[in-house]
């Protein structure tokens, strides 16, 4: 259930295309949900329901919200009122968008979970299982690699995004990122050790035969705090990295140009006028 709740803020938060998503979000659902368990025609009409709801809630009292984020954004960056301050202001304002569409769908979600069979709940969790295989993989195959060429990687990776926002980078900048990996600690295996605590707590909860309030209030509790399962380690690491991050991203900004500015609004302005579009 918690893969659903992600794909639902990647929806409806934004996306390779917002417009796209919001036009397309029944068929993109359900594209994503049966790679983790088949549903019933009767939970599948329950679920169009549901997310036909959330849309609309979504549309009507969210997508106001953003634009009025968009804005204050955009204002900071054109008058240069950038600070450690102001962006954890603006990365609470991102968290508080994410947590009002979790709280918002998870009842139903928990409804749902509520209606299936063991063979479901099977499949769902050997699919998760799947996955966390193949990126247990795929991340023990990077940490073969030469130091070199991790580090040309991650360099590389983060010069292409960042130009995506800025445009070209001048040498200050790019000697920031270089110097920003040095800095930069992987959480990489311990998310997936976090992702499997999650999950096996989530099962033992599947486990329970009954699917009463003590089921629908674990299930809620699950899908609301799900942070309570990461490792004091991952914890440590992680505040450590957004602290860090904050700083070489007011670095960053600190070297930025006029032209690299203006960039950077034409392209958050891409997401506001859709989301104007979808308003009207």
């Amino acid at each position: 259930m918690k893969k659903i709740v992600i794909l639902l803020a990647v929806l409806m938060l934004g996306g390779c295309s917002t417009k796209f998503a919001y036009k397309n979000a029944d068929w993109l659902v359900h594209w994503f949900i049966d790679d983790y368990v088949d549903l019933t025609r009767t939970q599948k009409d329950q679920f169009d329901a549901d997310f036909a709801n959330w849309l609309s809630w979504h549309k009507q009292t969210q997508l106001p919200l953003y634009l009025a984020h968009f804005e204050e954004l955009t204002s900071d960056i054109a008058t240069q009122n950038i600070s450690i301050a102001r962006m954890e202001y603006h990365q609470e304002k991102a968290r508080d968008h994410w947590v009002r569409v979790r709280s918002h769908v998870t009842p139903d979600l928990v409804k749902l979970a509520a209606t299936m069979s063991d063979e479901q709940v099977d499949d769902f969790f050997t699919a998760l299982e799947k996955e966390n295989k193949k990126d247990e993989k795929e991340r023990l195959e990077r940490a073969e690699r030469s130091e070199e060429k991790r580090r040309d990687r991650w360099i590389k990776r983060n010069i292409d995004n960042l130009e995506n926002w800025l445009g070209k980078l001048n040498d200050e900048q790019i000697t920031l990122i270089e110097n920003r990996y040095d800095n930069f600690t992987s959480n990489g295996m311990l998310w997936i050790d976090y992702r499997r605590r999650y999950q096996a707590a989530m099962r033992e909860v599947f486990d329970v035969p009954d699917r009463g309030e003590a089921f629908a209030q674990a299930m809620l509790t699950l899908l609301n705090d799900p942070d309570v399962y990461r490792s004091d380690e991952m914890q440590t690491r992680s505040a450590a990295n957004e602290e860090a991050s904050r700083y070489y991203l007011l670095s960053l900004f600190t070297y930025s140009t006029d032209k690299q500015r203006q960039h950077l609004i034409k392209e958050i302005n891409k997401w506001r006028d859709d989301v104007v579009d979808l308003l009207e």
